[in-house]
């Protein structure tokens, strides 16, 4: 069965690719300054062996993207040298946070549902960074910024983030929850935040127990079901 051919896009460089994400190999070698022909050698010294996919005329070698990345970093030819380039220029500028750079990666990516985790992510991020920053005005210290965190995560998530860290398999807590897991983490924290701002609450307890208020009430209009409309 042939793979419809797909397109991967790297600012002007537009490399063919399978249906799951295996790079067509003559293509990418021509960009790493390379000839079909040297395939054979190449594969062998640097053991490649991705699966041949069709992409139109048979089937055909195809390299991995991180195979292809290893062979920019590996390879002397002056293609290969401007690859290096390349990454040195994303590290800086992922060093530096430029968001250019995360809007072109996620405008890169097909799937709307990541694209809305990426969002959501960022708004959690944003409401939990505010909510510190309230609390801290607000005499809040020590113990009491992990205290709020585990509120939080037995609200909305029912367990600890050091269990969504092993049973989601990864190492920050956000980046193994889903879009509304997340959202929901942002409305908690921004509406503790303002809470804390409108009553004015003052140290550790005082804003704890606001926050375990908010958290509850979150809770229960989650959960609380919608009435059914009349007519």
């Amino acid at each position: 069965m042939k793979n419809a051919p797909l397109t991967l896009e790297f600012g002007t460089v537009r490399l063919p690719v399978s249906a799951d994400g295996l790079l067509h190999a003559p293509t990418a070698l021509t960009q790493l300054g390379l000839s079909d022909s040297a395939w054979s050698a190449l594969a062998a010294e640097h053991e490649l062996d991705s699966p041949t996919r069709d992409f139109g005329a048979g089937p055909e070698a195809t390299l991995s993207v991180p195979d292809f990345a290893r062979l920019a970093f590996t390879l002397g030819t002056p293609q290969a040298r401007r690859w290096r380039k390349r990454a040195q220029e994303l590290l800086v500028r992922a060093m530096q946070g430029d968001v250019r750079l995360s809007a072109q990666i996620a405008e890169r990516n097909p799937d709307p549902e990541a694209r809305r985790w990426l969002t959501a992510r960022l708004e959690s991020t944003h409401a939990r960074r505010e909510l510190m920053s309230t609390v801290a005005r607000h005499g809040g210290d020590g113990t009491v910024y992990g205290q709020l965190g585990s509120i939080s995560n037995r609200s909305v998530l029912g367990t600890d983030s050091a269990t969504i860290r092993r049973e989601r398999g990864v190492k920050s807590t956000r980046d193994g929850l889903n879009p509304t897991e997340l959202l929901r983490l942002a409305y908690l924290d921004t509406a503790t935040a303002r809470a804390i701002q409108e009553r004015g609450a003052q140290g550790n307890d005082a804003i704890l127990r606001l926050h375990q208020f908010v958290a509850r009430r979150e809770r229960l209009g989650w959960e609380t079901p919608l009435p059914n409309q009349a007519g």
